[in-house]
């Protein structure tokens, strides 16, 4: 897939590093409050920061879930791989019980799971040493398949639909989701804005606790 857009505006992200990283510590910090199993929490991170997308920067972002390709390391071993590999090392495939998930924002793909590639390569078994950067990457710059990923930062997406739809389905089914999600929303702000360093969150039982903002620094790009 290529963009319409011009070289020199490809290399422009949609969102500057500031305010993707404000987005990942919202909804990083509320997940980390209610002790939720983060590495597998890739759906939640890409509907919660399209909304934010949507409703703070009137950007047309989705989620979007299906096989995804990461090159972590120049020696090939740190490869982060979510869905199915064919026989044939080419052939891609997802499901519900192998996908990663990531936000389409006009013709860049945006993974604010990115930060936390550590952490989803240590869940995997794989633990390395990746550093905490931002992914926001014009799609004309994926790679034309698995076997093309050479170099740190490479890419490649294979979105399905059909699962997309499904998990929709079942992430606006479930209340609490869609109510830890809105609570993202309710205490973003969107830089130079200052943000709240915590937020009150009452429980089911009224009590009311404080969720505190995550401050895991985020030191460049892929």
């Amino acid at each position: 897939m290529q963009s319409s857009s011009s070289p020199a505006q490809n290399l422009r992200p949609l969102i500057p590093l500031a305010d993707y990283q404000r987005i990942f510590r919202v909804i990083h910090s509320v997940l980390h409050s209610v002790q939720a199993d983060i590495p597998a929490a890739s759906f939640f991170f890409s509907v919660t920061a399209a909304q934010i997308l949507k409703k703070f920067y009137k950007r047309n972002a989705f989620p979007v879930a299906g096989a995804a390709f990461y090159l972590t390391h120049q020696d090939g071993g740190g490869a982060l791989s979510f869905g199915t590999l064919g026989p044939d090392g080419q052939d891609v495939s997802s499901h519900q019980d192998a996908f990663h998930a990531w936000v389409q924002c006009e013709d860049y793909a945006i993974d604010f799971m990115a930060p936390l590639f550590q952490e989803l390569l240590a869940s995997a078994g794989h633990p390395l040493p990746v550093p905490r950067q931002m992914f926001q990457k014009d799609l004309g710059r994926m790679s034309p398949g698995v076997q093309a990923l050479t170099r740190p930062g490479d890419f490649y997406l294979a979105p399905n639909l059909e699962l997309t739809r499904e998990l929709l389905q079942q992430f606006m089914a479930k209340k609490a989701l869609t109510n830890l999600s809105q609570l993202c929303l309710e205490w973003f702000r969107k830089p130079p804005k200052a943000m709240p360093d915590d937020l009150a969150l009452q429980g089911a039982d009224g009590e009311v606790s404080r969720i505190q903002l995550q401050a895991m620094r985020i030191d460049g790009v892929w």
